[in-house]
């Protein structure tokens, strides 16, 4: 009997052990969010959105060329240079990189092209789309400019 209990006694030690360890890996995750929030968390979810977005216009205006329909190539060319700048910028602004500001600028620039030509196709669902959200993303990019 006594083999049993010494056996017993070492189980619930080993699963108390394992409990502590969970709760200090989450109290850990916890501190570890505090310690380093994320500064940029809207400017990061609007300029995903923007990606999205900018994809699906692509996706639209791609299938117009497809057509022999070449009247949107405007919008290709800015919604192409959007993307690319707002993939990036949501990258940094996810990591709170020290480089935000100066990609905002940039990003402000390139939604703002591809707002104004998106919105020459209001009856398109994927440019309004994509031109609400360039409109968005350059309203966050302000407020980090400040």
């Amino acid at each position: 009997m006594e083999r049993r209990e010494f056996l017993a006694g070492l189980a619930a030690t080993a699963a108390v052990a394992a409990a502590t360890q969970v709760i200090g890996e989450r109290e850990a995750r916890s501190d570890s969010a505090e310690m380093h929030p994320a500064r940029y968390a809207a400017l990061a979810q609007t300029s995903a959105h923007c990606v999205v977005a900018g994809d699906g216009c692509l996706r639209h205006c791609f299938g117009m060329l497809a057509m022999n329909d070449s009247s949107m190539a405007g919008c290709i060319r800015a919604a192409y240079d959007m993307v690319a700048v707002c993939g990036a910028l949501q990258s940094l602004a996810a990591t709170n990189s020290d480089h935000v500001v100066a990609l905002a600028r940039a990003a402000i620039e390139a939604c703002g092209t591809c707002q104004k030509q998106c919105e020459k196709y209001p009856d398109v669902p994927e440019c309004k789309a994509c031109a609400e959200a360039c409109a968005n993303n350059i309203q966050e990019c302000k407020k980090v400019l400040g």
